[in-house]
């Protein structure tokens, strides 16, 4: 992916400067579903479980092991934005009656916004009800397939999505435009998401090495399965097409290791080659075998090397993370559209 048109954002300088000293690491209730057995039943495969609602819809696991992973992975993003868990400019005096976390995973998001906001009410829905038990009063959440018709019967002031790419046929059919009809007038939607690719500013990482060969066959994979893994960078155009205004847009670097000399990214590119490397099995496993029939045995030892290169501090490898909000017109706000030839 050429990322070169894109402004990054930092803290520090728009290139991550690399350590020198650094050697290689070793919804409506009614339409939603109870807790029942059935749902509660995963069926497992390869060693690992998966959501029993709607299954194999979603390629991903949903066993203790990854949701160690998703409960260590949104402190990091959260880390990497500084601290701040949302960029639309939500109010903390008049905030969102209703706020909507789609995709919700263990629930950590949700959770947090619940603390954060007390007097508003945050729904989370997902495929697999692996949240936690004890959660804060305002928070609620949903056995729910996002990608059916959202049937609720309030409308939000704030919808959120984080690193759902490979969750959507059509993100912009099935979560945008819902998204967009589920809003009140006024009200913010929301998209944080790592963008399947690793790239690099200086040549260190090979683009026919382990880790860039395995990112193409997974979004091969991804695309032959109907889930595409590229979402980010064009989440601001679906955006915009769908009919949201004021839309903005961050963009990021998350770095794959402790290569960058800034205390703050090595720390952050430390936790997050960690998490990605505990969760490349997960990642890897269902897709692998059922696009490309490999075995679980031939796909480990493929991730071995990916392992290896990923941990090495002398590739100076990061992914693009891209953050893009915006805001439902207000009823009878005037708005332009772009012109059409």
């Amino acid at each position: 992916m050429d990322l070169k048109n894109f402004q990054f954002t930092f803290d520090c300088s728009d290139f991550i400067e690399p350590d020198v000293c650094a050697s290689p690491a070793s919804p409506d209730p009614d339409d939603t579903i109870s807790l029942s057995e059935s749902v509660l039943d995963f069926p497992r495969e390869f060693g690992r479980t998966y959501h029993a609602y709607r299954a194999g819809s979603y390629a991903f696991p949903n066993d203790i092991p990854e949701q160690e992973r998703l409960a260590f992975q949104g402190p990091i993003i959260k880390r990497l934005f500084g601290d701040r868990l949302y960029f639309a400019p939500l109010s903390q005096s008049n905030p969102p009656r209703f706020i909507l976390d789609v995709a919700t995973g263990v629930g950590d998001w949700a959770i947090e916004m619940g603390d954060m906001f007390p007097t508003s009410e945050v729904i989370g829905t997902d495929l697999s009800p692996i949240q936690p038990a004890m959660v804060p009063p305002n928070v609620k959440f949903y056995v729910d397939d996002s990608s059916d018709e959202w049937n609720f019967t309030d409308k939000f002031g704030y919808i959120h999505t984080r690193l759902t790419a490979g969750c959507w046929s059509n993100f912009e059919t099935e979560v945008a435009k819902q998204a967009f009809e589920a809003l009140e007038p006024g009200g913010w939607f929301e998209s944080q998401e790592v963008e399947g690719v690793f790239s690099c500013d200086d040549g260190t990482l090979d683009p026919a090495g382990p880790m860039c060969t395995w990112l193409n066959e997974m979004r091969d994979a991804a695309e032959i399965m109907e889930r595409p893994a590229v979402l980010g960078s064009i989440l601001k155009e679906v955006f915009e097409r769908v009919g949201f205004v004021d839309v903005q847009d961050r963009i990021f670097k998350i770095p794959t290791n402790e290569w960058p000399r800034d205390e703050r990214l090595k720390e952050i590119g430390r936790l997050w080659g960690e998490n990605f490397s505990q969760g490349l099995n997960g990642f890897s496993i269902q897709l692998m075998n059922r696009v490309f029939g490999r075995s679980p045995a031939e796909i480990e030892l493929q991730l071995v090397k990916i392992r290896e290169e990923l941990s090495n501090p002398q590739i100076h490898a990061y992914m693009p993370v891209f953050v893009v909000w915006g805001r439902k017109p207000y009823v009878g706000e005037q708005v332009n559209t772009p012109m059409t030839e």
